[in-house]
């Protein structure tokens, strides 16, 4: 084999090599490619809002992601806004993890809504690296449909943040993470944030991103501001 012939094969494999590394690459689970965005069109779980279906990107909430809820004041009606989709996870046989929730949930209101209480799993893990942990082992486990979680004081580093949206790709789980309005200003892996406030007896929605879709949009959507016993704090 003359020095040509060599160099020829040479290149060839090191092509070969360089396809290789950027399939590993590209097969992570933390890695979006803009290519497979067609795939997750209309791909979401129906919100139970028309309107809101209409502005996401996959006509409801994504899966296999983080979805951050940006509101300052717990009891507005942001539970009711995720009940609909809750509700079909639940009866469905699909697991419902709540991780640290300021406020005890009022199971009566949760199962007039279709909830079936026997598939909601309430954890309670102590300081921000267990509530990390059981939120990430969680959603990666492939064991439930849908996991929220409630930043604590202090707010989640970027890796952190991060970890858990490739948790809940691995596990194909739906993460529903509030957060404060402040939070707003600091960037976030999250697919989808939706900054929520009280409007009268409407809950005011303002999409602040979404992964593949327009953002911007605001629109009102009825509440129910009674899922919880407000008079009865976890936390």
């Amino acid at each position: 084999m003359n020095n040509a012939e060599n160099l020829l094969q040479n290149n060839q494999l090191a092509e070969q090599s360089k396809r290789q590394r950027l399939n590993q690459l590209l097969s992570r689970p933390d890695i979006w490619q803009a290519a497979n965005e067609h795939r997750r069109q209309r791909s979401g779980i129906a919100t139970g809002y028309s309107g809101l279906d209409a502005l996401l990107a996959g006509r409801g909430w994504p899966r296999g992601a983080t979805t951050e809820l940006l509101v300052n004041q717990s009891g507005i009606g942001e539970f009711s806004l995720l009940l609909p989709a809750l509700a079909a996870m639940t009866q469905r046989e699909q697991m419902v993890v709540l991780v640290n929730p300021p406020y005890i949930p009022y199971a009566p209101a949760l199962a007039a809504a279709g909830v079936r209480l026997e598939k909601l799993l309430i954890l309670h893990p102590h300081g921000q690296k267990d509530a990390l942990w059981a939120t990430e082992q969680s959603l990666q486990s492939g064991c439930c449909g849908a996991l929220l979680s409630w930043q604590g004081k202090q707010a989640p580093a970027d890796k952190d943040l991060r970890r858990l949206q490739v948790a809940a790709r691995e596990g194909d789980c739906i993460h529903f993470h509030f957060r404060p309005q402040s939070s707003a200003a600091s960037p976030s892996p999250a697919s989808l944030r939706l900054q929520l406030h009280s409007d009268g007896e409407q809950l005011a929605v303002q999409l602040l991103k979404q992964l593949g879709g327009q953002s911007g949009q605001r629109l009102h959507l009825a509440r129910s501001p009674d899922l919880v016993r407000r008079d009865r704090p976890l936390h």
